[in-house]
């Protein structure tokens, strides 16, 4: 009855554990997410984890059935999911607080994949670190999008989480045997506990920025990714809004962080935030410039790589061609003319030759992603519209490059 009565209370006192160690958060709002399909339906936090609970709906997802399909009355083209193990959590805009995957239930973990069929609905939950109390918002990244394969990532995901840290677990007294009293040994001297080393802090860099208008030199409302070392992952994303134009960020000093900035009605730029040789403590102010899209507006490629006096595109450009194309994806009546240009330097018959080649490089491109090749003019203009007639090789490199005028709207 004793031992009953003892276990009884075990559970009691388990169960109340449990409960005080876990922060629950239903149907948390969510800034945005890349794939509607899948929700957030609970983030759970513990003294260990921060638990995510999804649900993903097929129905709402699958794509249309094919003819084969119908005729062999197959469900559809069933598709393929799983979760990325270097998917990560952040705190928005504090790139040095993240936190790891651990394991998940109900899904597989890739390089493992489980395929899904229209109808279908799957519920899986995914673990990740323990979030730092204090940290109500936070975006979970899982990548960027590779041809067919779509990857989940929320931005601004609003959760229940205050300062003040959960109770500590408490050891489960063990029940009492009746064994033979042990006979106590002399007590041997203890050392005194040596205190462990601290690591030293990751030194942040405070990153104040405007994102302007290339044409009124005035703030506009724009979102800006940007991407971060994240150790054995290679790289990370994270998003973030500046609804005035004006953003703040802390980031570690002596990294570089790779952007890319967009806004409505903008073509998108991409640059880097240098903290090289930034100091811990230190403010560094930084200007992103964006150019308007409007009948007659050239705005030049800045990404746009080839081999010298060659015409191939090469892969570091499609980043850059993918923005283009789906600026024009988002705008199917906008029509352009895609012009290439040279400096001075050689034979004029042949700069002309070439930069016609990489005009029509560039609209090769972009009807292979989709593009009505009616909407896209190249044009080959040689050294005759110089943007710095300086002689020097980086004004040289100036004047080669590729824009695109819009030609209709």
């Amino acid at each position: 009855m004793k031992r009953l009565r003892y276990f009884l209370g075990l559970f009691l006192l388990l169960s109340i554990e449990t409960f005080a160690q876990k922060l629950t958060t239903l149907s948390p709002y969510v800034e945005k997410q890349s794939q509607y399909y899948v929700n957030i339906t609970k983030v759970e936090l513990t003294n260990d984890y921060t638990i995510l609970y999804f649900t993903l709906d097929f129905n709402t997802a699958a794509r249309p059935r094919s003819l084969e399909d119908i005729i062999l009355g197959n469900r559809t083209t069933p598709d393929i999911i799983e979760i990325d193990p270097n998917c990560r959590l952040y705190e928005p805009g504090n790139a040095s607080r993240k936190f790891r995957f651990i394991k998940a239930e109900g899904i597989p973990v890739a390089p493992q994949t489980r395929k899904i069929y229209q109808g279908d609905v799957v519920k899986f939950v995914v673990y990740f670190e323990r979030l730092d109390p204090g940290i109500e918002e936070f975006d979970m990244y899982e990548g960027q999008d590779q041809g067919t394969r779509k990857f989940w990532n929320y931005f601004g995901v609003h959760i229940r989480n205050p300062k003040r840290p959960l109770p500590k677990k408490q050891p489960v007294p063990e029940p009492k045997n009746a064994e033979p009293p042990v006979v106590a040994e002399a007590p041997k001297e203890t050392p005194l506990p040596t205190e462990p080393k601290k690591e030293s802090a990751p030194q942040l860099v405070t990153l104040r920025g405007t994102v302007i208008d290339a044409k009124t030199k005035q703030p506009i409302a724009a979102k800006i990714t940007y991407l971060l070392p994240g150790g054995d992952n290679g790289l990370d994303s994270m998003q973030l809004s500046a609804s005035s134009g004006r953003f703040k960020l802390n980031l570690d000093a002596g990294n570089k962080y790779a952007y890319v900035a967009t806004a409505k009605g903008h073509f998108p730029t991409s640059g880097a935030f240098d903290l090289t040789q930034a100091k811990g403590g230190q403010e560094v102010e930084n200007e992103i410039v964006l150019n308007p899209v409007a009948v007659g507006e050239a705005i030049t490629l800045n990404n746009i790589y080839f081999d010298i006096s060659k015409f191939d595109l090469l892969p570091s450009s499609f980043a850059e061609m993918d923005r283009l194309t789906q600026l024009m994806r988002e705008n199917p009546n906008m029509e352009i003319k895609v012009e290439g240009h040279t400096d001075n330097l050689g034979d004029f018959d042949k700069n002309v030759e070439l930069s016609q080649n990489r005009a029509n490089a560039v609209k090769k491109y972009l009807v292979s992603k989709g593009i009505d090749a009616q909407r896209i003019e190249a044009k080959g203009l040689g050294p005759t519209r110089p943007v710095t007639k300086g002689t020097s090789e980086s004004e040289r490199r100036r004047n080669r490059r590729v824009e695109f005028v819009v030609v209709k709207m």
